[in-house]
């Protein structure tokens, strides 16, 4: 096991020597990670399954400041991410992966840029609408508006004239 957590890695090489790290990546190497206040925490594991596909499990967390959607005022979250990976070449070669990897587009290289996987996994991860807890935030369920839309009023056709020439003739 290794501390030192690469930043970009040739994937074959490592799964033949069965390499598994455990580390942190300063938050500001996370550039396109909004608000972070922790680094990643991240273990890696490189090897073969028993079909002989390149694996790359990745298990990193993060802590994250937010804007709740519901009162407006930051509040910090944790996010996991936990997902494996196998290294391909092509959008062909993506295609024939089991449906339990997801594949992950080598350079002209060979490598992967594992904090770049790292930072679109912990971004996907993130909610659409992030929102504090029902009980942590301002806004209560009595302050929201829930209700009916009020009907538009009827609009006149402006083709029932043409229907009313149609009839006459």
């Amino acid at each position: 096991m290794q501390n030192k957590l690469p930043l970009i890695i040739d994937p074959i090489k490592a799964a033949q020597k069965k390499l598994d790290y455990v580390g942190y990546y300063p938050m500001q190497s996370a550039t396109r990670v909004d608000s972070p206040k922790s680094d990643i925490e991240c273990s890696l594991s490189f090897y073969y399954d028993e079909q002989r596909l390149c694996v790359i499990a990745i298990d990193a967390k993060i802590t994250l400041e937010q804007i709740c959607q519901r009162c407006f005022k930051p509040f910090i979250t944790e996010v996991h991410v936990m997902n494996k990976f196998s290294p391909v070449k092509s959008d062909a070669q993506a295609e024939t992966l089991p449906e339990h990897y997801e594949p992950v587009l080598m350079n002209e290289f060979g490598e992967v840029d594992i904090l770049a996987l790292l930072e679109d996994e912990i971004i996907l991860s993130l909610p659409i609408a992030p929102v504090h807890d029902s009980k942590h935030c301002e806004v209560s369920e009595a302050d929201m508006v829930f209700g009916e839309i009020p009907t538009e009023n009827e609009k006149t056709n402006p083709f029932a004239i043409l229907v009313s020439l149609k009839n006459k003739g």
